[in-house]
């Protein structure tokens, strides 16, 4: 498809502006389109906004909570593909991509990364007196942390040894030996 001259050069804003119901059919360079679909999942206290490409494979996602319905900007996580594909846009237009990263030491960073906000939660809510702060932190860290539990037993459960042979992935708990239960 030739470049379209109405269209060319402008954000996807000003096409769509330009182009309006027929943008699907014109030519958008060198802004790109991927086909996907938007995915809204249930959780405990929330629901899981995952953007998925043709193949489903989620590209961003947040957990959504009545709290946030009136603000605009929260944080989201950006999966591999989405990373895949922002590295490929950027190398396509001549710009700084991140350096390649031993795959076994980024995943290792992560799971550091990951207890060290484990143990700095679990020391948020160990304390001499609980106090009604101590209770609301408590509640909001046991629904992020399930939720975050859940999602990550999800996205792993295929992966071997993630599990033993007679057990499932626990959904909705997570365990650590110095926390009471």
């Amino acid at each position: 498809m030739p470049h379209d001259p109405d269209l060319f050069g402008k954000t996807f804003d000003q096409q769509l502006e330009v182009a309006g119901d027929t943008i699907a059919d014109r030519d958008i360079s060198p802004n790109r389109r991927i086909p996907g679909e938007i995915v809204f999942e249930p959780l405990l206290n929330g629901v899981r906004v995952t953007a998925r490409d043709e193949d489903h494979k989620v590209l961003w996602g947040f957990i959504g909570s009545k709290g946030m319905i009136k603000q605009i900007h929260c944080p989201i996580a950006v999966y591999e593909t989405l990373q895949a594909l922002l590295s490929e846009e950027l190398e396509k237009h001549g710009l700084p991509t991140s350096e390649e990263v031993d795959p076994i030491q980024a995943a290792k960073q992560a799971l550091s990364g990951l207890q060290d906000t484990i143990d700095k939660l679990g020391g948020a809510i160990t304390v001499k007196n609980v106090s009604k702060a101590t209770i609301e932190r408590a509640k909001a860290i046991g629904r992020v942390v399930n939720d975050a539990n859940r999602m990550i037993c999800l996205e792993t459960s295929s992966f071997k040894g993630v599990t033993g042979e007679n057990e499932q992935a626990p959904v909705g708990r997570v365990r650590r030996p110095d926390i009471p239960r």
